[in-house]
């Protein structure tokens, strides 16, 4: 039997990014209950869940991430607004969007098409960047996320994205454990 590993690939985010999106949770800790909040440390802007994939499709990954990378420039990443799904009156994911940009759209589209070779089905849905806070168990106050984002202020806090990530992710009851299976660099301006 072939063992499988749970992967995805990212864009891995900058310290002070992490940071602004540690203190933009607090703010929202303050009014929005019945939500788990991802550790600063776990958050990343996810490309493409792969799910369960057979060691031989890690090892294709890799390649395809290389050669994805290989056409990709650097790129900046703002943070922009804040937002919910499927909407803010009945939120199940809570997230800040990262500024829409073609390069990043180019990259995740990119990354889509070369992997349907590999079995691993294209989303349904556009690609849609954003940096997942939360995730919605039970709201008390249905509209507590809704209240909180009118009067929450996103940082403009930016950053140059250079490589891409390969996870494989371990999920624990204290929450999930993500390990760097490889990482290929964008190509030199």
């Amino acid at each position: 039997m072939n063992e499988k590993t749970r992967c995805f690939i990212a864009i891995e985010l900058s310290r002070e990014i992490k940071q602004a999106l540690g203190a933009i949770q607090d703010e929202l800790k303050k009014t929005v209950d019945g939500v788990k909040w991802v550790r600063p440390d776990n958050i990343h802007l996810t490309l493409k869940f792969l799910g369960h994939i057979e060691k031989e499709v890690v090892e294709k990954t890799k390649d395809i991430l290389g050669r994805a990378a290989g056409r990709t420039k650097p790129f900046l990443m703002k943070l922009s607004s804040v937002g919910a799904f499927p909407d803010p009156s009945r939120p199940r994911v809570i997230w800040i969007g990262i500024d829409e940009n073609k390069e990043l759209s180019s990259l995740a589209g990119l990354i889509e098409e070369e992997l349907v070779p590999l079995g691993i089905e294209k989303e349904s849905r556009p690609f849609h960047s954003h940096l997942t806070l939360a995730r919605v168990k039970f709201l008390k106050d249905k509209s507590s996320v809704k209240n909180a984002f009118a009067s929450l202020e996103v940082p403009p806090v930016e950053m140059t994205a250079s490589k891409i990530t390969l996870f494989q992710s371990t999920l624990r009851r204290e929450g999930p454990i993500y390990t760097v299976l490889h990482e290929a660099g964008f190509k030199s301006l």
